[in-house]
């Protein structure tokens, strides 16, 4: 197994590239993973790995064997020595392991939804990573079927929606694609679609939830564009304080969940 000790090797200067620069991860097609439970969960979900480095001042050797064998995979390993770690890695908690994985190149057009009534969020332009981890942690809690990422600002490999998502990240079927393809998929398999705007809007207690559904949520900025606000029925979430509007992942959630109490009573 290849050691790294110094912190100019171009392996680490790589991976400071991919952590920081999405021109980086989308002329490689790799992004990073840090954690033993993050990693182990992308390779559950099919991710492949490229390389794994491993720090055994932080984890021990019997202990990362053992994490090693839950996988058929042949993983390709290199240690790391705990400064170089540190140059790696985003977080401090990140249990001495970080790993380079393939991207995945999953197309909207090539997927048809499993029941008459998928559920389904579209996330227009949302602009925080943060948001974005945390609404699809919140996709897998409520069991959306997938999410369709619109016209993106936020870069999906970007760590902090990785780190943010909990999991959620490798665990949800996930799209990236153009407002248009967005709308053809959800006129073609006839799937009703809502929005949280203030005005003109019933409760989203009032809506029906129990067909095929896609809730469509916009920038945290500038909210949804004209083009979803003519496609969309307008839901309301009651706001009976001072402030007007939740945050994008929040209202997110209670939407969700909303989908999921009709969908269970």
């Amino acid at each position: 197994m290849r050691h790294i000790s110094s912190t100019q090797n171009q392996a680490v200067k790589n991976i400071v590239a991919l952590q920081s620069k999405a021109k980086a991860r989308k002329e490689t097609k790799s992004f990073t993973v840090e954690g033993s439970r993050e990693l182990q969960l992308a390779l559950m979900a099919g991710y492949e790995a490229k390389h794994i480095y491993w720090c055994p001042e932080i984890l021990e050797e019997v202990a990362f064997k053992n994490w090693k064998e839950k996988f058929d995979a042949d993983l390709k390993i290199s240690s790391v020595s705990s400064d170089v770690y540190s140059k790696m890695v985003m977080r401090d908690t990140t249990e001495g392991v970080i790993g380079v994985l393939k991207q995945k190149d999953a197309r909207l057009e090539d997927w048809q939804p499993k029941s008459n009534s998928p559920f389904i969020l579209v996330l227009e332009s949302i602009e925080k990573p943060g948001n974005l981890g945390a609404i699809l942690r919140t996709a897998d809690a409520a069991g959306v079927d997938a999410v369709i990422i619109s016209d993106p600002y936020t870069d999906i490999y970007n760590p902090n929606v990785i780190r943010s998502s909990v999991g959620g990240f490798f665990s949800v079927l996930t799209f990236v694609c153009k407002n248009n393809q967005t709308k053809d998929f959800l006129k073609n398999f006839k799937i009703n679609t809502y929005a949280a705007l203030l005005q003109k809007s019933i409760k989203h207690t009032d809506a029906d939830f129990s067909k095929a559904t896609a809730l469509v949520m916009g920038s945290e900025a500038k909210g949804l564009s004209q083009f979803w606000l003519k496609e969309t029925t307008a839901v309301k979430i009651p706001m009976l304080g001072h402030v007007d509007s939740l945050n994008v992942s929040v209202a997110t959630a209670v939407l969700a969940y909303e989908v999921v109490r009709q969908r269970k009573s």
